[in-house]
């Protein structure tokens, strides 16, 4: 698979790691944070956001890999 088709395939990947980062942690938003103080909340979207860089940093690093 050619550099280009990764990165084809990579764009959809990100998307789809996003929606499905953002339903999980709305999901867990709704089952445990609801009604928590708003520091908490803070914390969690901040926290949580910034977690998502792993996930897509595993993807990035796939679309990147030279051809063979």
């Amino acid at each position: 698979m050619t550099q280009r088709q990764r990165k084809a395939i990579g764009i959809g990947l990100t998307l789809l790691t996003l929606v499905l980062w953002t339903a999980l942690g709305l999901w867990i938003y709704e089952l445990w944070l609801v009604g928590a103080h708003n520091f908490v909340h803070l914390a969690f979207f901040v926290l949580f956001g910034l977690a998502w860089v792993f996930p897509a940093m595993a993807v990035i690093r796939w679309m990147l890999r030279p051809d063979n």
